[in-house]
């Protein structure tokens, strides 16, 4: 009879001991799902944040308004518009050149992409006369 009481207090202990082991397990791995949970908190709002700021910066009046800032373009004028028969007119030499009729009027005031054009077409020129 005795060893049947010290064999139940042993497994009375043993349960006590494997139960309290349990209850250690389950409190860390409570504490890491809390912590996880932060973390994607966390990473969901830095997510927000960065589709705010992507929207803020990808504003079209901030783009046309650093555009015209840094690029220095202006607007399309009517006297930049091209017959498209005046596109496919003659080709002279190696390349084609564009015989504008008389009706269109040469523009008086060219943008900075225009005048880096002009320039560069002129130097080609130049070099392949010489």
């Amino acid at each position: 009879m005795r060893s049947l009481c010290l064999l139940a207090f042993g497994c009375l202990v043993g349960l006590f001991a494997y139960t309290y082991d349990l209850k250690i397990k389950t409190r860390a791995l409570e504490t890491d799902a809390r912590e996880l949970i932060t973390a994607l908190q966390d990473e969901s709002d830095f997510l927000a944040l960065m589709r705010a700021e992507v929207s803020y910066l990808s504003r079209p009046e901030r783009i046309e308004e650093m555009a015209k800032k840094t690029l220095k373009l202006e607007p399309i004028s009517s006297q930049q518009l091209v017959a498209w028969s005046a596109v496919t007119g003659t080709v002279t030499g190696t390349g084609a050149s564009v015989q504008p009729s008389s009706s269109f009027a040469t523009p008086v005031r060219k943008d900075g992409i225009a005048a880096l054009i002009e320039k560069t077409s002129l130097q080609s020129a130049v070099s392949g006369e010489r």
